[in-house]
């Protein structure tokens, strides 16, 4: 038999992280991320002794946050690809760098962790242990990102990761079809409860609203996360020949410029170089001033404005009726982002210790504010479909555990799998299943 031990991300979304042993005690650790809240922020504490292998599915904090972590005391093989471990470097030292929490490792270990890092190709069977191998297959969540498959004493187990089925102008989407027979289906459940609008649609209302705003002088700004999202809006602009000032700042910024040295993980690198030589880069403070009283479109993490260079821009946008400010990513109760949306009210503190600075905002929008659900998360129907052009091996026993998604996400898309005749369940942190 074959244990699963769920580390986190179980019920909630952060902390990813799942560990896989044979029968005969060989581990492989699937993602090791962090959440931003609580005491707890790691994954769930378990012996990981015989550890040979651990494995990245994508670059997210959430997914990746505390891989360092795992190479304090060890080295051990971390299986990856060249854009996920270059964007989750860049990641993880930006954490460590503006976090105010205390991680128990720092850049050293991530040092480690890169000196130990193997490129896996697509569809290449990797080999970890004796009758224990890994295969990544394409994910279409971010540039990168992958599904793992394990075969581990004749088991198929696949776990997808963040996966995303629907077309998108960044990368191409995930396609189940390619993936051998399995036994046992691990899936995330983020938008389980949820379905998206039509995609050509929403894109045209975002770009109409844009234009109607900064064609009457305002200015439009887009919080967005640094990593896909801010791409994806860039482009958006792009396809329908926005021709407005467009500025770029932040960490999307960084990435929109890593992303160019490796053009094979991006959909259209032709169509991305475009987009960003009609972008102007905002890289310095006296840039920013300048561009906050610029009629144009601003593209700035952070996504949910927890933080970033977006805050450096929103309190004149607020107060100004001409102008907006258009969320593109999903806004996590408690944030700054879902409070506007809900309320109309910005609230925001911040302790700068880097900056030496208090930020402290509550302001009430007089300007535009509206939601684009520009997801790169499959949602309910798109999950099962995903599901459902699967092919489970005929003896197995169709074992499907839903996590990545809060309680009521999870724990519904089990009970719908069980109505369709798949053992499903949405397991706890710290629970231990045998496969």
């Amino acid at each position: 038999m074959v244990n699963i031990s769920f580390l986190g991300g179980c019920r909630e979304v952060g902390r990813s992280a799942i560990l896989i042993e044979s029968k005969s005690g060989v581990k492989c650790m699937l993602d090791y991320g962090i959440r931003f809240r609580g005491e707890e922020r790691l994954p769930y504490k378990i012996n990981i002794d015989n550890l040979k292998a651990v494995a990245l599915t994508h670059s997210h904090i959430d997914h990746s946050g505390a891989l360092p972590f795992l190479y304090k005391t060890k080295t051990i093989p971390f299986f990856t690809n060249p854009i996920t471990l270059a964007i989750t470097e860049v990641l993880i030292k930006d954490m460590i760098k503006i976090s105010n929490y205390n991680y128990p490792f720092g850049y050293r270990e991530l040092d480690y962790l890169i000196q130990n890092s193997f490129f896996l190709k697509n569809g290449n069977r990797q080999k970890i242990h004796d009758n224990f191998f890994i295969t990544f297959f394409d994910a279409g969540h971010i540039p990168g990102s992958v599904s793992i498959l394990i075969e581990v004493d004749n088991k198929k187990i696949l776990y997808s990761g963040d996966i995303n089925s629907q077309i998108t102008n960044l990368i191409n989407p995930a396609n189940s079809n390619n993936i051998p027979k399995i036994d046992t289906l691990i899936i995330e459940s983020t938008y389980a409860l949820k379905e998206h609008p039509p995609r050509e649609k929403l894109e045209k209302e975002f770009v109409e609203k844009i234009i109607n705003i900064t064609d009457n002088g305002g200015r439009v700004l887009i919080p967005a996360f640094g990593v896909a999202r801010s791409q994806e809006a860039l482009l958006i602009l792009e396809k329908f020949n926005y021709n407005g000032k467009i500025f770029i700042d932040g960490l999307a910024r960084k990435i929109s410029m890593l992303y160019l040295d490796y053009p094979d993980y991006i959909k259209n690198i032709k169509l991305f170089k475009k987009a960003l030589k009609n972008t102007q880069f905002v890289s310095r403070p006296k840039i920013r001033s300048k561009v906050k009283n610029t009629n144009g479109v601003i593209i700035s993490p952070s996504g949910m404005l927890k933080g970033g260079t977006a805050i450096d821009y929103i309190q004149s946008i607020l107060l100004d009726p001409f102008s907006a400010v258009y969320l593109v990513g999903y806004q996590v109760e408690g944030t700054p982002g879902r409070r506007l949306l809900d309320d109309g009210i910005f609230e925001f503190n911040e302790s700068r210790r880097n900056r030496k600075t208090i930020v402290d905002l509550k302001i009430e929008a007089k300007c535009d504010y509206d939601y684009f659900d520009f997801s790169s998360h499959s949602d309910n129907i798109h999950i099962h479909n995903y599901i459902e052009n699967l092919n489970f091996q005929k003896n197995s026993n169709r074992d499907i555990f839903c996590i990545h998604g809060d309680n009521k996400s999870t724990t519904s898309l089990a009970s719908e799998l069980v109505n369709k005749d798949y053992n499903s369940v949405a397991p706890e942190t710290g629970e231990m299943y045998q496969v």
